[in-house]
This record gives C-alpha cells, sequence and structure tokens, in this order.
C-alpha cells in the first residue's frame, strides 16, 4: 500500500531544488503546492490525490488536516547557512517574486529595504527560531519535548530525510522510497546577487544565533546520521548507484538552466526538461536500477498516522473519537496518563457515524473510557506509543480544559 508522499519544505533550504526532481519523473504541474485559500485545502487535497505528490512551506501533520494518510519527506541545511540565504533572498526581492505580488513579512521588507543588516537578521533569527524542530514536530511551541517529537517523526514517521550540502543522495533514498526512477535534479530558486563578500556576520551574532537555535542544530545533526547510517547499512549497491547519480548531475549541471533564479511556481520550460532527459538517455542506468530495485524490496510498512477528538469528561470516563487514517480498519489504542502513569486504557470501536459523515475512512471510531476513582488531576488522553494527538486532548483538571 502506498500513500502520496507529502514534501515538508523548510525555507531556504533547497525545497525548489527537491521539486524539479519530482518534475523529471513525474511531469510539469504534477507536484502540488500546498496553499490555503477559500477552500480551505480542499483543492489541493484533490489535486495531490489525483498526482499522488505535493508539499509546501507546511508542519507535520497535514495528513490530519486532509483526513488521509500520507508519506512525509523532508530536507534539511545547515541552520546558519539557511538563515543567511533566507536573508539574501529577502534582500533581493525573493527573486523577482515581490514584484509580482508575493507577500513579505516585516523583516523582509526592512531586509530589501537595506534597513536591516545581515548581522541583526542572523542575530534575532528572523528567518526563523528553531524552524526544523517547530515544522518536524507540528507542535505549538519549541522546547525539549517539542525536539523529542521531532527526532522520533524523523526516525520513525517521516520516510526520507536528507541534507540540502547533499542533494543527489538525497534524491536517490526519495527515488528509493516513492517508486520513482530519475533521482536527478537542475537548481532552482537561488539567490540571484547574493555577494559572499558582503556576508559578513559578527562573531557575537553568530554565537547568539547557534546557541538560540541549538535545537535545531540538534535535529540537523541526527538527520545527518540518519543519512550515514543508510549509508552504511546499504553498501556497494547505494554508493554504486550514487556515484553515477553524481556523474550525470554533472552533465546536467552543464547545461544553460533558464530556472536557477525562478520559483517553480511559475512553471518549468519544457523544452529544458527535454533537454535534461536526452542527458540522462545517454547513460547505462543499471547500477541505479538495481538500487531502486533493492530500496522497494526493503520498503517497511506503512506508518500509523491518526486523527481524534476528545468530546466529554465526567467524573464517569472520558469520549470521544479516534481513526488510524493509514489503516481505519484498526481499532486505535488510547491510554489515559497523569504524566508518565498510565492510569486508564482503551480502545475506539464504537459506532461514529458522524465522523465518517464528516469525511474520515471509518464509522465505528468511537470511545469510551472509564476513569477508576481517586484520579489525580492533570490527566490527558494519548494515542499508545505515539507522537500523535487527539485534539482537546490535553490536560483536564476538575473536568476543565486547561491546555
Amino acid at each position: 500500500m502506498s500513500f502520496p508522499s507529502f514534501f515538508i519544505h523548510p525555507p531556504k533550504c533547497g525545497g525548489s531544488t527537491v521539486i524539479s526532481c519530482f518534475d523529471l519523473n513525474k511531469g510539469s504541474d504534477q507536484f502540488i503546492s500546498f496553499i490555503w485559500d477559500q477552500d480551505g485545502w480542499g483543492n489541493c487535497r484533490a489535486k495531490l490525490l489525483e498526482t499522488q505528490v505535493g508539499g509546501g512551506h507546511q508542519p507535520y501533520g497535514i495528513h490530519r488536516a486532509i483526513k488521509h494518510p500520507l508519506t512525509y519527506c523532508t530536507i534539511l541545511r545547515d541552520p546558519l547557512a539557511r538563515q543567511v540565504s533566507h536573508y539574501w533572498y529577502a534582500a533581493n526581492g525573493k527573486n523577482g517574486e515581490v514584484t509580482r505580488g508575493v507577500s513579505v513579512s516585516t523583516p523582509e521588507a526592512l531586509a530589501q529595504q537595506g534597513a536591516l543588516s545581515l548581522d541583526e537578521w542572523v542575530s534575532e533569527s528572523l528567518a526563523g527560531k528553531n524552524l526544523f524542530v517547530q515544522m518536524l514536530s507540528g507542535e505549538p511551541v519549541v522546547d525539549e519535548a517539542s525536539l523529542a517529537v521531532a527526532q522520533i517523526h524523523l526516525r520513525e514517521q517521516i520516510e526520507t530525510v536528507g541534507a540540502c550540502e547533499e542533494m543527489s543522495e538525497f534524491l536517490l533514498r526519495l527515488c528509493g522510497s516513492t517508486g520513482m526512477k530519475l533521482p536527478f535534479y537542475f537548481e532552482t530558486n537561488r539567490t540571484n546577487g547574493a555577494s559572499k563578500g558582503k556576508a559578513h556576520i559578527s562573531e557575537a551574532a553568530r554565537k547568539k544565533f547557534i546557541a538560540d537555535n541549538r535545537f535545531d542544530y540538534e535535529l540537523f545533526d541526527d538527520a545527518n546520521r540518519i543519512v550515514e547510517a543508510y549509508a552504511k547499512d546499504t553498501g556497494s549497491v547505494f554508493s554504486n548507484a550514487l556515484e553515477l547519480v553524481r556523474l550525470i548531475q554533472s552533465e546536467i549541471n552543464q547545461l544553460e538552466n533558464p530556472h536557477v533564479y525562478s520559483s517553480p511556481v511559475f512553471g518549468f520550460d519544457g523544452s529544458f526538461l527535454s533537454r535534461v532527459h536526452q542527458v540522462i538517455r545517454r547513460f547505462d542506468l543499471a547500477p541505479i536500477d538495481a538500487y531502486l530495485e533493492f530500496a522497494q524490496s526493503c520498503q517497511r510498512a506503512p506508518i500509523d498516522l491518526f486523527e481524534g477528538f476528545v468530546d466529554t469528561v465526567s467524573d464517569a470516563g472520558v469520549s470521544g473519537w479516534a481513526v488510524n487514517l493509514s489503516r481505519p480498519e484498526r481499532q486505535v489504542p488510547l491510554e489515559v496518563r497523569v504524566g508518565a502513569q498510565i492510569v486508564a486504557t482503551g480502545y475506539s470501536g464504537e459506532p461514529r457515524p458522524d465522523v465518517a459523515s464528516a469525511g474520515y475512512p471509518s464509522s465505528n471510531s468511537g470511545f469510551s473510557i472509564p476513569l477508576p476513582d481517586g484520579i489525580p488531576e492533570g490527566f490527558c488522553v494519548t494515542i499508545a506509543n505515539s507522537t500523535e494527538r487527539l485534539h482537546n486532548a490535553g490536560t483536564w483538571r476538575q473536568g476543565w480544559h486547561c491546555e
């Protein structure tokens, strides 16, 4: 069973270039960029289910909003390099997109006007503080707990993670997990006019940035360890394929690229796509095909993704609904916890036709869990063995919801 691929796209991490790989494999206009409109996510959801590939600057958890399981992937970058890149991108008007009506934040506008220096931008982390943890945890607050959630997602919930600095390695693994055949790209949306000579950052700003973004550095290091472990575990079948990918990519990079400073939002040049394919066809792709076959044979089982809601809490018990979006026929195991202590357990499985009518894939998602006498205050309802949370499931005290 395969689910649509959703690319969690942290800004200025090479994500536009990643999207070019989807276009090479799927054809132009098949990657669905998730942008909230007057119909919410409805249009994006419908298109994603048709094309099976999409993504955007959205955090982990979009499966809950669209009521459908997804296969997540993402790419990270050295946090300081990402921050600097975003500054120059803002300063030059986002490669001309501002003149086309693309919105800007206040710091981006000040950078474009020259009223904000790179040093000030970096010192205050104006491109987002601990952005990776925020996006990969899906949690509203960044702290030690959300870092732990992001680390679990990185290891268990996100099928493919990579580093911007090793784009070919990431795309080869991405093809192995998605069934795509061509792990190649052409660079897009590189910041136009960024001058390395103007990129001086004071030591004070650098140290402050590293301290303020220590959670992102931990997560970035974790991502690199995952990549290194994968390369070691797969051995020559992966390294031989990667060597060929890099050789072919070097040839693609010699082409005159009309998209190097433009966003894929405005479409790709079909004739250029054809020239890229011509380069690829000159090579025997047997080592790449051998790796892709190997990777597909090692695919792990679909990841369980959940959604649910706590409706009521009383002295007698707690009730609501929960559904496993990946395996809707399965009951969802639930726990009532006070801190780390489990004080009650239960399962979904009761009839809830209203949940099915709302578009969720189960009509037997209800639950009712009796609470023991003398339960301490401050309990919460969680899905067993999962970072997924039910809505309205935070801490309760004497019948009142406190989070």
